[in-house]
């Protein structure tokens, strides 16, 4: 039942991959029990995000708590069923789990510690840890992420070791501008456009009203050139034929019924 519900948040993460180019998913897990809401919002603002993770962590549910930031991170990341292994392994044996797949705006990371400072202090003794990962890069990110993700498999470990814990996963600044996509074949069409206006233009000015017929119309054209061609050598053919049957010369005596000697002996 944890591994099918800890699939289905990271498949909420990538639900809508390509909704925002500028969104980064949001997750957070615990060992303590936080009173997630059933139904999440899969998109929201920066400023909604921050208020949930106020009222999440308002009564200090656990004394551990790490917060893990990685740059440039998209939800598209999180699409495959592969990604982040270690994470996803966290995520199964969490026992509350907050994921918001697309977050508009940037998480202030110091925000959220003061938030966590603010809910523990005086009630227990706070540890707090903060992750930065290596940032995602658009040719070598799916690499780059793997890394990440035994990096951070190995301080989950640590934490699980230590007892009840808090984790924050959240997308760090972007430190690299989302490509956007630009048309290949913009030139080309323009180009070609003009070529056709072109010759459009150049043909309107041609007159050919007042040419000479067959100046004007083109009568012998490729096609009729081959089809004479192969009409004389069939009938090339056809007249070898009919001349090799009217030179057949047969005597008129062959055809005659023979009645001598030997063809009454014959018919003995």
């Amino acid at each position: 039942m944890r591994l099918f519900h800890a699939a289905s948040v990271l498949a909420a993460c990538c639900a809508s991959a390509q909704a925002f180019s500028d969104s980064s998913p949001f997750i957070l897990f615990s060992t303590a029990e936080l009173g997630v809401a059933a139904n999440q919002e899969q998109l929201r603002s920066e400023g909604d995000v921050d208020k949930s993770i106020q009222q999440l962590v308002a009564t200090c549910p656990t004394r551990r708590y790490l917060l893990v930031s990685q740059p440039n991170l998209n939800a598209a990341d999180l699409s495959t069923k592969y990604a982040l292994p270690n994470l996803r392994r966290s995520l199964e044996k969490a026992h509350s789990r907050y994921t918001v797949a697309e977050v508009a705006g940037q998480l202030d990371a110091k925000r959220i510690m003061s938030h966590i400072k603010s809910a523990c202090e005086g009630v227990v003794d706070l540890f707090f840890d903060e992750l930065e990962l290596a940032p995602l890069s658009s040719t070598n990110g799916a690499r780059t992420l793997k890394e990440n993700d035994e990096e951070l498999g190995m301080v989950l470990e640590q934490y699980e070791k230590e007892g009840s814990y808090t984790v924050i996963y959240v997308g760090g600044p972007r430190k690299e501008t989302p490509k956007t996509y630009v048309s290949e074949f913009q030139d080309a069409v323009h180009t070609e456009l003009k070529r056709q206006l072109h010759n459009v233009q150049r043909r309107a000015g041609n007159s050919t009203s007042n040419l000479p017929l067959f100046e004007k119309y083109q009568y012998f054209t490729p096609g009729i050139f081959m089809g004479l061609i192969a009409l004389i050598v069939l009938m090339s053919v056809l007249y070898a034929g009919i001349a090799a049957v009217a030179s057949l010369e047969v005597p008129y005596g062959a055809f005659d019924k023979e009645m001598g000697p030997a063809a009454q002996k014959k018919q003995q």
